[in-house]
């Protein structure tokens, strides 16, 4: 069977996954959870992708970039991917593939995009890891609230329009993340992520894909859930 193509496009946004092969651990501790940031930071520079956000789960990773180029991103996962391979199979004395097929991927609508940030670094406390998002050590939460930051992310213009300095923005980011999100938004981005296809309004496939917007549309039943722009939270 044919691959199915990826929506990519340079410039947008994309919520990335990647997951241990059968869901199995991908980290056994703090340190291989540093080198697996500090390699996606080389990765993503050298390639030319901007990471917004992280989650680091035990068997899976979630992340929020933007690549530059139409290859950016693959470039970027595909050598973090087989670094980190070669480093976990000597770390465990094992052999063969540690990744579940290739990483996820779905591009994301600009006026989306703080409600797939605030998915991802949420992430732990839905998945029954947390308590709380502050809580939550390995993820972007903390950088985007002021705490101990990862100098190297890349706010994004979405982000920047939270306020006018880095404490107001900090706090309505905290905010928002608080306020948490509806589970049927939850499912959409999930289902898209799962299926690679993009997570966009109707007006926006139809700006992006004027020939045939229906093919990155994910079709469901039942009148469709409306959403409010992230400008609205600004």
């Amino acid at each position: 069977m044919a691959r199915q193509a990826r929506t990519i496009i340079p410039g947008q946004a994309m919520h990335v996954m990647v997951r241990g092969n059968n869901r199995e651990t991908l980290f056994f501790g703090d340190a291989d959870r540093r080198i697996y940031l500090d390699w996606l930071r080389e990765a993503a520079k050298q390639f030319g992708s901007a990471v917004h956000a992280f989650a680091l789960m035990p068997n899976h990773v979630h992340l929020l970039m933007t690549p530059q180029n139409a290859d950016s991103l693959a470039k970027t996962m595909q050598s973090l991917g087989r670094r980190y391979a070669q480093y976990f199979n000597q770390q465990q004395q094992r052999s063969g593939t540690i990744w579940e097929g290739r990483y996820r991927s779905s591009l994301i609508d600009p006026d989306y995009f703080l409600r797939c940030q605030r998915f991802i670094e949420l992430n732990p406390v839905r998945s029954g890891f947390e308590s709380s998002p502050q809580a939550s050590t390995w993820t972007s939460f903390t950088s985007h609230i002021g705490g101990n930051a990862e100098p190297w992310l890349v706010d994004h213009q979405h982000f920047w329009s939270l306020g006018n300095t880095p404490f107001e923005r900090q706090m309505r980011w905290a905010a928002f993340v608080k306020e948490g999100a509806p589970h049927w938004e939850d499912q959409q981005i999930t289902e898209a992520l799962v299926r690679s296809k993009p997570w966009i309004s109707d007006s926006y496939a139809e700006k992006l894909f004027k020939d045939n917007p229906e093919q990155v549309l994910i079709r469901r039943r039942g009148r469709p859930k409306k959403l409010i722009s992230t400008n609205s939270i600004a």
